[in-house]
């Protein structure tokens, strides 16, 4: 069942803190989801069916120490946002690929009004999620990895997209649909995701979780570590992925 004390010490917010549902605190519930909570797919992987239940949702993530894909993570932080008193919905995405689009609205997220106007919030994006609310009137904002941004997309009528500024250029990551939707409207690419054969989530073990100046991503067997400006990369044994995932991103789990 959901437990707002203990999602809170899940991402280290133990202090004493005013829970006033402002910019403020929806900044800093965001940096430490993204990097307290990873995204992955394990379950998926290990055949395990995913749920949109909440309070499933609140065991497997909180008290079992594990992550999630989009659907879970932002499902779970919609949660808390609203525990908290903050005005949310979600909304629907589509992610851009090396090769185009992919399918239409398979990616969620969520939207918070604020009285100040409204944000994209995204904690199930991996590596590659923001970690500051990005603002929807076209403001740029900034956190360690660049500067992000929202406009209208010109090619789409009432479609917007997000974008990362990346030397000399604004890269285009997804594209927004503002429609309010319920998490679960995502039934049918939630259910894609974890068995379609257009799903890129059912065909490798892929583990992700940002870090104060980078991101860890692992893949396969295959370990990534960005810190700042370095990055490495190396091979893990088989053995020793259990022991990696708990260390490195905070997962209990076992093969």
């Amino acid at each position: 069942m959901f437990n707002l004390q203990k999602y809170m010490s899940k991402l280290g917010m133990t202090h004493q803190i005013d829970i006033i549902p402002d910019l403020k605190l929806l900044r800093e519930l965001q940096y430490r989801h993204v990097m307290h909570i990873p995204f992955e797919n394990l379950d998926i992987m290990d055949g395990l069916p995913l749920s949109m239940n909440p309070d499933i949702l609140f065991n497997k993530i909180i008290e079992g120490r594990r992550g999630g894909v989009c659907y879970e993570l932002n499902g779970l932080f919609h949660n808390l946002l609203k525990a908290l008193g903050f005005s949310v919905s979600m909304a629907a995405c589509t992610v851009k690929q090396e090769e185009g689009w992919f399918i239409d609205g398979t990616h969620a997220v969520n939207i918070v009004h604020l009285p100040g106007g409204d944000y994209l919030v995204d904690v199930g994006f991996g590596g590659r999620s923001p970690r500051v609310p990005v603002p929807l009137n076209g403001e740029w904002t900034e956190d360690w990895d660049g500067k992000w941004r929202i406009r209208p997309y010109t090619e789409e009528q009432d479609r917007f997209v997000l974008e990362k500024e990346t030397p000399g250029e604004w890269e285009m990551l997804y594209q927004l649909d503002r429609e309010p939707r319920l998490l679960e409207d995502f039934k049918a690419v939630f259910d894609m995701t974890q068995y379609g054969h257009e799903s890129k989530f059912n065909k490798i073990r892929v583990a992700m979780i940002q870090t104060e100046q980078g991101r860890v991503t692992l893949s396969g067997n295959s370990l990534t570590r960005v810190n700042g400006e370095m990055k490495s990369k190396e091979d893990v044994e088989p053995e020793r992925i259990g022991q990696v995932l708990c260390e490195l991103f905070h997962i209990e789990w076992k093969e």
